[in-house]
């Protein structure tokens, strides 16, 4: 494996964090951190870069909210000047990791998304179907709670693996520890939010270096699977792996290596929604059901998209939220059923996503 070196130098070019501020700055340029941040720009940029070099740098406190759709979920904002500084990381990062990563998996990687992994999957499904000898069958696996279980030291020694650059650990060690706080929550949880939080295992959701954090300690388990356990069409978006295999007792012995390596390797396992079924079953995958000849987005998905634009319309009844916001999800939920065989459903989100503000008394 090839070792670089200067890259924390690279890291700190001026260009490199002016680059990083057009990144975070991309959809909110108006806010008022942002337009704050932005009226001393050039002070700013060389500010962070001193905090840099002299290591006195440290994450300030982030912003904590829950997401509920498709599900609820803890999500960590950075001030938009470490989020500057996030991005220009992340410019040069970039290049190094992504040249290791598995052709198909899919989520936070530009190009691979949703839509491309069910294409991809419905076209492994025909290509099974269209083989002679016995029917094929398709492992689901799911790790449990991913993003809050995988440990930190973990983390660190797979960003390790291709650097030799002491600085550049010394900062990734800083910016995946974060403000400080515990990221992680246990394996059996109800509500995220009642959780007491762990240290030492979580990464931060909603930031571009956890992005490809997840990616980069994922990317030794798909080589695994390709390379070990010798699984024909594997296929992976973020935690989710789903593979096909010509046997039933293939699925289940490659699924048992995938576990083995997970809890050896990463200090993780797989889920109880982890399942073995006949190929053209509709596997769900990325909030479709998928079949040779057919792609349909799922009933829960269906159900919280709907719950999702009631939500929209109501709030922006009471003024709680804007119309471009409004507009964004519903083009949003447009484009996921575009390329669906949901056309009732689509005909029926039209006709009920009216935006009426409510008369002030």
């Amino acid at each position: 494996m090839q070792k670089h070196r200067d890259v924390f130098k690279r890291f700190v070019e001026f260009e490199n964090h002016y680059d990083g501020y057009r990144l975070a700055r991309r959809d909110k340029r108006y806010k008022p951190e942002v337009l704050a941040y932005s009226a001393n720009l050039e002070e700013n940029l060389i500010n962070g870069i001193e905090h840099l070099k002299h290591k006195s740098y440290r994450i300030t406190e982030m912003r904590e909210f829950y997401e509920y759709f498709p599900k609820k979920r803890i999500i960590l904002a950075l001030p938009f000047k470490d989020r500057v500084i996030n991005c220009a990381a992340y410019n040069v990062l970039w290049p190094i990791y992504s040249k290791s990563f598995y052709e198909h998996s899919y989520g936070s990687i530009p190009g691979r998304g949703t839509l491309k992994a069910v294409q991809q999957l419905q076209y492994w499904l025909q290509l099974v179907r269209n083989k002679p000898g016995p029917k094929w069958w398709l492992a689901k696996a799911d790790i449990s709670k991913f993003f809050f279980r995988v440990p930190v030291d973990v983390q660190l020694r797979e960003l390790g693996r291709p650097l030799d650059d002491p600085d550049m650990m010394w900062f990734l060690e800083t910016a995946i520890r974060g403000d400080g706080r515990a990221f992680g929550l246990p394996l059996e949880v109800g509500d995220v939010a009642e959780a007491e939080r762990i240290q030492g295992i979580g990464m931060q959701v909603g930031s571009l270096i956890s992005q490809v954090t997840a990616n980069v300690v994922l990317t030794p388990l798909d080589h695994y699977m390709k390379r070990v356990a010798r699984v024909p069409y594997y296929i992976r978006y973020m935690d989710d792996m789903l593979f096909l295999t010509p046997s039933k007792a293939q699925a289940w012995e490659a699924l048992g290596m995938m576990d083995d390596y997970l809890r050896c390797n990463l200090g993780l396992q797989l889920n109880n929604k982890t399942t073995v079924m006949p190929y053209d079953d509709g596997p769900e995958f990325v909030g479709r059901r998928v079949w040779p000849d057919s792609i349909r987005l799922r009933k829960a998905t269906s159900l919280r998209m709907k719950q999702h634009l009631r939500y929209v319309r109501e709030h922006y009844a009471t003024g709680e939220l804007d119309q471009d916001y409004c507009l964004s999800v519903i083009v949003s939920y447009l484009g996921l059923m575009k390329h669906c065989d949901n056309d009732a459903l689509r005909r029926k989100v039209l006709e009920d996503f009216v935006l009426v503000r409510k008369s002030k008394p």
